[in-house]
């Protein structure tokens, strides 16, 4: 049982884990465990098995095929894989004079239950969301995909953590070559630990400082099924349940998972006010500014005379009004969202209708900027995952706008749809189908075309089985 002792030798805290001698068949051993990580009344139940046997020879061999036949169980031979086992809740089987031990897979963790996420809820649809436990998520995942074709490598990242992660994808369906890219640069991450899958992201991304998102997320299970049978490659990361997804289109984040459980006509309706909503969050403040500083002229002159009145006696100018109106809802939504939940939709709703009514009669700010920026923030919302990258440049739009007029916005505009077209993740073109543009692809791009007539995989999407579904003669 040297080998226990070692082990209990490299932790730091002895305490927290526990170690039962025992004597069975003339050979002595003993069982370890964690106190807070293992079951108990498992690792007692096993102790119970090995008091109780009665086989020749008593060796680990013997052990896996006529003892712990309850349990799930494997041969460790290597000190510090034994080591990990341990650490991670697992049970130890060391025997006297014997070289390496038995770990039997006995985690208890204290998992939340499987339930609706609350960033993605749908009126139609499957419930059921991800939760922290990657058994659990995996679970969930192979429950949908009931298919031998299921592949799911697994390791280790964090020297500290040892946090579990897998990739998970569709053999004969995703290209082999991108999961390999995606274990390849996921081997090469040296840290101390990964708390959330979304430390790995900047490791997974083609350009990590670009401010557009190039990785998908997801917290449902049918959201995950759904890309892996397009050809994507799912990372899940154990202690969280967001599911990073490879490779990413900036079209994924106009669509949602109820779109497709809707009628084709009313998705797609739905598909392009999201776009139109996308476009006004982002254009509408600096096109404002740009009109009422540089374009004033073009505005009918009734609409102009509103906002000259509505913005009588303001000592700001109208670039720095505009700024200021968006520096405060951005510190009302985080208030918001950092306050107690009891509280943040009432600080929410009392500081946007408080100090907005408050500042336009005082004569701080102009009523048309306040309508123009919660218009504007309410729109960029439209798409949530989108939203940083979607604040950042409505605050470029507005400063280019004011500076500039609407020749700034329109350069601004122009550059970040090149920078945009630069993009490719992991063999696709960032803003496919449209650039390039997939005639293909367009079943289920801002117009969405029924199930049945969407007979083949996303062409943008690198995969080795472009059909989908066969086409119906019928």
């Amino acid at each position: 049982m040297d080998g226990a002792e070692k082990l209990l030798e490299k932790v730091a805290t002895p305490s927290l884990y526990v170690r039962t001698d025992f004597v069975s068949c003339g050979v002595r051993g003993c069982v370890l465990g964690t106190t807070d990580l293992s079951d108990q009344n498992a690792l007692l139940e096993c102790l119970r098995s090995l008091r109780e046997a009665n086989v020749t020879p008593f060796d680990y061999e013997t052990l896996q095929t006529r003892v712990l036949t309850n349990f799930e169980r494997t041969f460790v031979s290597d000190e510090k894989e034994a080591l990990d086992y341990l650490l991670a809740g697992d049970g130890l089987i060391f025997l006297d004079g014997q070289r390496g031990c038995v770990r039997l897979a006995v985690r208890k963790y204290e998992t939340r239950s499987v339930s609706e996420p609350p960033t993605e809820g749908i009126v139609k649809g499957p419930r059921e969301g991800f939760t922290e436990s990657i058994k659990t998520n995996l679970s969930l995942v192979e429950r949908k995909l009931r298919t031998p074709d299921l592949v799911v490598e697994r390791m280790k990242i964090g020297r500290r953590t040892k946090t579990d992660v897998a990739i998970v994808s569709i053999r004969g369906v995703s290209d082999p070559k991108t999961a390999e890219k995606i274990k390849a640069r996921l081997e090469k991450v040296d840290i101390d630990g990964i708390i959330d899958s979304q430390y790995l992201q900047s490791y997974l991304e083609p350009r990590p400082h670009s401010v557009f998102n190039q990785t998908g997320t997801c917290e449902k299970p049918d959201i995950l099924a759904a890309k892996l049978l397009e050809g994507r490659v799912g990372i899940m990361c154990d202690g969280t349940p967001i599911v990073l997804t490879l490779p990413y289109l900036f079209f994924e984040d106009v669509q949602s998972s109820e779109d497709y459980y809707e009628r084709s006509t009313y998705a797609s309706l739905i598909r392009m006010t999201r776009m139109a909503s996308l476009f006004i969050g982002l254009l509408l403040p600096g096109t404002f500014v740009a009109f009422e500083v540089f374009h004033f002229s073009v505005l009918p002159l009734q609409l102009l005379v509103t906002v000259v009145n509505a913005t009588k006696g303001v000592p700001f100018p109208p670039l720095a009004e505009v700024l200021f109106v968006m520096f405060l809802f951005e510190i009302i939504r985080e208030a918001g969202v950092r306050m107690p939940q009891a509280m943040g939709l009432a600080m929410s709703i009392v500081g946007a209708l408080v100090l907005g009514e408050t500042a336009v009669k005082a004569g701080m700010i102009g009523s048309p900027a306040v309508m123009i920026v919660a218009l504007s923030s309410i729109c960029t919302y439209t798409v949530p995952n989108a939203a940083g990258s979607s604040t950042f440049l409505r605050l470029l739009f507005t400063i280019a706008g004011g500076l500039l007029g609407l020749y700034g916005v329109l350069v601004c505009v122009i550059a970040a749809l090149l920078y945009m077209l630069s993009l490719d993740s992991y063999g696709t073109p960032y803003l496919a189908p449209f650039a390039p543009h997939i005639t293909s692809d367009g079943q289920d791009g801002l117009l969405k075309s029924p199930v049945s007539e969407v007979t083949a995989r996303p062409h943008s999407i690198p995969n080795v089985n472009p059909t989908r579904q066969r086409r119906s003669n019928g």
